[in-house]
């Protein structure tokens, strides 16, 4: 068994590995943050390591079977690695999520169109991010800081304000609904009100 051969193999494992496991791990972050061109080729990545780890685990497990007699732990770690990697991904009921190192969430709400979907939480720094998603892979995000008084929130807008949804909302204990009549970017376009908790997956 060829010792260089097998480095460049230990190498090539790991690197696709760490770049697999950062990628999932931020994805958060990455869809979150990060628009164009530099979100596309990182969201590609994703599945391109993960099938390129799976046809490498199979290829390694019938280079071991085939070498059984001569084998070595350096000669098996590349694909340990990424077998682990891929139980890690697959099985593990605990992952690593960089949504986790943002403020508690304190209050959420969703809304379920038939073609988009979206919602909202409310952190406990006094930060909201909205999620509205629909067809052809639409994907948008809206985030900044809420103020609270009594029943009533106000959103400050950090990005650009959705169409569908105001900055002055009415927290009335099942749903958020805009308290503004009139969507001022959209005169035609309806606010529409988001009920309280997890999406059901009503639609």
């Amino acid at each position: 068994m060829n010792d260089n051969k097998t480095g460049r193999r230990i190498k090539l494992t790991t690197a696709f590995s760490i770049v697999f496991l950062l990628l999932t791990i931020f994805y958060h972050h990455i869809d979150k943050y990060l628009t164009g061109i530099v979100f596309i080729i990182l969201w590609f990545l994703i599945p391109i390591t993960f099938i390129t780890m799976v046809v490498y685990a199979f290829k390694g497990i019938i280079q071991i079977i085939q070498n059984r007699k001569h084998l070595t732990f350096r000669f098996c770690l590349p694909t340990i690695i990424v077998l682990v990697t891929l139980a890690y991904t697959i099985a593990s009921p605990y992952h690593l999520d960089s949504e986790k190192l943002e403020s508690k969430v304190i209050l959420r709400a969703c809304f379920e169109g038939t073609q988009n979907q979206a919602y909202i939480l409310f952190r406990q720094d006094s930060s909201f991010e909205l999620n509205w998603t629909g067809v052809f892979f639409a994907d948008d995000w809206f985030y900044g800081k809420y103020t609270q008084k009594g029943d009533t929130f106000y959103l400050d807008y950090h990005t650009q304000q959705p169409y569908r949804f105001g900055d002055t909302l009415l927290h009335t204990g099942k749903s958020l609904i805009t308290i503004s009549k009139i969507n001022k970017r959209d005169s035609t376009i309806p606010f529409v009100p988001f009920y309280i908790g997890y999406c059901k997956g009503l639609n």
